[in-house]
């Protein structure tokens, strides 16, 4: 019988096979840990009380909700900070520390603490209104021809433009620029062509400038830096505090939708998928990031319902996924969402980094790495 020296044939077992198996180990341990592709990070969700019909809205760092008589705030991880009777019917917007709430002719101003700075009665209706830092722009009238006010934070009278206003329907307007100075946007509802002029004001001296953006529908303004970024369906186009265009910076964005952006203290990051995936399914599986001269395409590892920049790094969000990718980067990292259900929609980001998306009804505050 052949005698077979065991100890010798375990030696003949090559080191560099061992070395490799556990090398291939630790690689699908980090993988499984979701340690590649950029880094990890810790990904976390809570299911706040309001309902997606309740106009949920990202207020700074935290979360505003309205249940038809109460306007409430919550912080990101659920609690109850404040909230405050405005009755039925009411509509608010809000800025980085300040709220405005509006029923009828009623316009309350509120701080960041829930606090009334101001709650009183105008003689016109209103239309909408917008808050900032410093002042709220009040828009009054039935419709056409409205009055552009603007008072501050205790209710004090600063502005009033009621001629630029002349038969046109103002559309929308944000204060720019430490909160000195005011866009309008308005359209000629009696013109032979539906035209759009942007008006440009110092809040409390004078008009400093007014342009034709033309009939393509403006949907979107963002100031970043010392411009105005005015985005059409057509074309996204650059103006400063008077009107001027910087034809320099023109980029056709037919076919793109706004769906995200950041302002910086230079060229703002402005995100956008194709109109044709967002109008017919509701989700969509391409982005284009601009930034300056920059033009990036991505391609999505799967169909989402909203995406964000934060923090320099793009995210979205898929049914049940988070897909993370340095602005740089080529490739994305998936991440589980911690949600009961598929996300149908995305309501927008805070400041601290909490995504506020939906499943069915219910509203999920997700922190993001």
């Amino acid at each position: 019988m052949p005698n077979y020296d065991l100890g010798t044939k375990r030696k003949k077992i090559s080191p560099y096979l061992l070395i490799a198996a556990i090398a291939v180990l630790l690689v699908l341990i980090a993988y499984l840990l979701g340690l590649l592709s950029g880094g990890g990070g810790k990904i976390s969700g809570r299911k706040l009380r309001c309902v997606v019909s309740q106009d949920v809205t990202v207020f700074g760092d935290r979360v505003l909700y309205y249940d038809d008589s109460t306007l409430f705030c919550l912080s990101t991880a659920g609690s109850e900070l404040w909230s405050v009777q405005v009755g039925s019917g009411a509509r608010f917007h809000a800025g980085s520390r300040h709220v405005v709430v509006w029923t009828t002719n009623q316009l309350q101003i509120l701080d960041c603490n829930g606090r009334s700075t101001y709650n009183d009665r105008l003689s016109e209706t209103i239309q909408f209104a917008r808050v900032c830092d410093k002042y709220v722009a009040i828009v009054t009238g039935d419709g056409v021809s409205p009055t552009l006010t603007i008072k501050d934070m205790d209710g004090g009278l600063v502005d009033t433009e009621v001629n630029n206003y002349a038969d046109l329907m103002l559309l929308d307007c944000g204060f720019f620029g430490d909160s000195e100075y005011l866009w309008t946007t308005a359209l000629d509802v009696y013109g032979a062509v539906p035209e759009t002029t942007m008006h440009t004001y110092r809040v409390g001296q004078m008009n400093t400038g007014d342009v034709s953006l033309g009939e393509p529908i403006t949907y979107a303004v963002v100031y970043s830096g010392s411009y105005l970024n005015v985005i059409n369906t057509r074309q996204l186009r650059l103006y400063d505090y008077r009107g001027t265009q910087n034809t320099d910076n023109t980029v056709l964005v037919y076919g793109w939708q706004l769906v995200g952006n950041t302002p910086t203290s230079g060229d703002p990051y402005l995100l956008f998928a194709p109109v044709l995936q967002t109008d017919t399914a509701g989700s969509f599986s391409e982005l284009r990031l601009l930034h300056g001269k920059t033009d990036t395409r991505y391609s999505l590892p799967d169909s989402c319902v909203g995406a964000a920049i934060h923090g320099k790094r793009l995210y979205a969000f898929s049914g049940n996924s988070l897909y993370r990718a340095d602005i740089s980067a080529q490739r994305f990292t998936a991440l589980r969402l911690p949600v009961d259900g598929t996300v149908t929609d995305y309501l927008g980001m805070t400041s601290n980094g909490v995504a506020l998306l939906v499943c069915g009804t219910s509203v999920w505050a997700v922190s993001v790495p």
